[in-house]
């Protein structure tokens, strides 16, 4: 496979993520949007609504996520597992340049953060968990097993 058919075959990878961000992300910045999917999962939560933050990382102590998720959730489906799809932008060069991570955490309550969660971090008492980036269409798995 040529160099450009391998960028055209990332940049519909990164679009499969079926959403606006994600074929807006792989048609504007192309090698450098990419996305993460994972399964987070909880047990031992009690009942009620709770806030599932994701954010990825390019490596292990970065400062800044290259891409984040924010939504609600149930004890249920923590219990059962939550799919969610990341879409992470970052420049091209830096696309190839990475010991990737993701960190997943709950809050109680609704999502009431910026749109994406981009600038959240886990409040102590947070169960969180951690896990590498899978490769292309593999899912990370998560276990909010940690504390805060």
């Amino acid at each position: 496979m040529g160099k450009q058919a391998a960028k055209s075959s990332r940049r519909r990878a990164a679009a499969t993520a079926g959403s606006w961000l994600a074929l807006l992300a792989a048609a504007t910045l192309g090698d450098g949007a990419s996305t993460v999917h994972a399964e987070v999962k909880a047990d031992g939560v009690r009942d009620g609504a709770y806030r599932l933050v994701v954010q990825s990382y390019d490596r292990a102590g970065a400062a800044r996520p290259v891409g984040s998720i924010q939504r609600a959730v149930t004890a249920d489906q923590l219990r059962n597992g939550v799919h969610v799809n990341l879409v992470e932008l970052r420049g091209a060069q830096a696309a190839a340049k990475r010991d990737p991570v993701i960190v997943a955490w709950i809050e109680a309550g609704e999502p009431n953060l910026e749109f994406d969660g981009l600038t959240a971090r886990p409040q102590p008492g947070s169960s969180y968990g951690v896990a590498s980036r899978p490769a292309q269409q593999d899912v990370a798995r998560i276990s909010l097993n940690r504390r805060a």
